[in-house]
């Protein structure tokens, strides 16, 4: 071999060792920058009330796992609770469902008197559930009336409720005058509501607007809920990238969750897409037969709890809205066209 091809050999050698080198070093480089991400996103969500749960006490639909894909249901929990516990009867009882590959979530409502069986309690309200045995019986209840998956909750007392709408910045609602009388009538701190109308609610106010129930039905309760939840959603869209390490860390001693760092991190990366959807609904409704009944001095919510199921993995797994339950694939497809039409009529119209 001549000393120009040794010398030529010897050169692609020290390249190929330069290349290896740089390559592991740029790896490394990478590795200790997403660990450093990683370890001030733990610091972020240090402040988090963490309870790990028993899955196999949950009663999970294991059907559900192929259907499910994408797909997350995560139980939502607002305890009637102002000592910054999380124990008490859940006054507001929310199945999110989180679909990371269309960047979609859909919020159901569960009527806290709900007529349903509690296992090892027999039939009764499902707000007594989370009381009876907190999270764990409170998510087996669900899962086991309605047919879910649900393995991972999160659970706030209004106190926090209130802090968490604080740092959103409050809510635009419209408010009656009747609204007015009981916001003030059950405010817990902070200023009166003086308008009506349309009006910014601070996190008290909001609170307590959300739990009003006395001038109209339960129904109504829990539309107010969504109604609150709505705008949080809304205004949470329109924060800045850059405030929310700060608010996370404001906001993570607020609640109670079992989801882990990483299960939050797939979470947050669907939140953070700017094409993130919300479509709501509720139990009971004007789609499913429902009566107000007496049984043994209590007053519930009764309706077919297994029709509801089906209403929900419908609303879920296909995309039926509750309005379209029951109906042909012909006669959602006109009902389709008609919505569309009409969307298409009130935007030419503004």
């Amino acid at each position: 071999m001549s000393k120009k091809s040794k010398k030529q050999k010897g050169q692609k050698k020290s390249l190929k060792s330069l290349y290896i080198q740089t390559l592991l070093i740029t790896l490394a480089i990478l590795v200790t920058f997403l660990l450093v991400l990683y370890g001030v996103f733990v610091y972020f969500v240090g402040g988090l009330n963490r309870k790990q749960l028993d899955e196999s006490k949950l009663s999970v639909n294991a059907g559900l796992a192929q259907e499910s894909g994408k797909i997350t249901n995560i139980a939502l929990y607002g305890l009637d609770s102002r000592n910054h516990d999380y124990k008490g009867l859940s006054d507001v009882i929310m199945i999110a469902s989180i679909n990371s590959k269309t960047n979609n979530v859909k919020l159901i409502s569960i009527a806290r008197d709900t007529y349903v069986d509690v296992p090892g309690y027999g039939k009764t309200k499902i707000t007594h559930a989370y009381s009876y045995g907190g999270a764990e019986l409170a998510i087996q209840t669900l899962n086991e009336n309605f047919g879910l998956n649900i393995t991972d909750y999160v659970t706030a007392n209004f106190d926090s409720l209130a802090e968490v709408i604080d740092a959103v910045g409050g809510v635009d609602i419209e408010v009656s005058e009747a609204e007015r009388q009981q916001i003030n009538a059950y405010l817990l701190a902070g200023e009166p509501l003086r308008e009506t109308g349309m009006v910014h609610l601070n996190g008290p106010q909001a609170v307590s607007y959300a739990r009003i129930r006395k001038i109209d039905s339960d129904n109504m309760r829990t539309q107010r809920q969504r109604n609150v939840l709505e705008q949080v959603f809304q205004n949470a869209k329109t924060i800045s990238p850059l405030q929310y390490p700060a608010l996370v860390r404001q906001l993570t001693p607020l609640v109670e969750t079992s989801l882990s760092n990483e299960e939050i991190l797939q979470l947050l990366s669907v939140g953070m897409t700017s094409g993130l959807t919300l479509e709501q609904g509720a139990f009971p409704n004007e789609y499913i037969e429902s009566t107000g009944q007496t049984i043994g001095e209590l007053w519930y919510y009764v309706y077919d709890v297994d029709q509801a199921a089906e209403m929900i993995h419908d609303f879920i797994y296909k995309d039926i809205p509750f309005s379209q339950y029951g109906m042909t694939e012909a006669e959602r497809e006109a009902a389709n066209a008609e919505q569309t039409q009409y969307d298409e009529n009130a935007e030419q119209t503004q």
